[in-house]
């Protein structure tokens, strides 16, 4: 039960730092002046939510993986007669 609420904290927090990222760049590209600008302080947080979101989402996928190998590995384990 815990695993599948961390799963979905991680998912959360994947999806709204990829919201705030496209929010923030919208905000910057089209209501502050001069239009169609992004400062740089605004990129750089842009990317660094960006890349949060894809590190969420890759910890979370290698997490996975390497867990369920695990436990292929002792169900093979314990179904072998020795």
């Amino acid at each position: 039960m815990a695993r599948q609420e961390l799963t979905k904290l991680q998912g959360a927090i994947a999806i709204a730092s990829f919201s705030a990222g496209v929010l923030i760049a919208m905000v910057c590209l089209f209501f502050i002046e001069p239009l169609g600008e992004i400062a740089s302080s605004a990129i750089s947080i842009v990317s660094e939510l960006l890349v949060l979101c894809g590190a969420i989402l890759g910890v979370k996928a290698s997490y996975d993986t390497k867990f369920r190998k695990f436990e292929n590995e002792l169900r093979h384990k314990a179904d072998k007669p020795e």
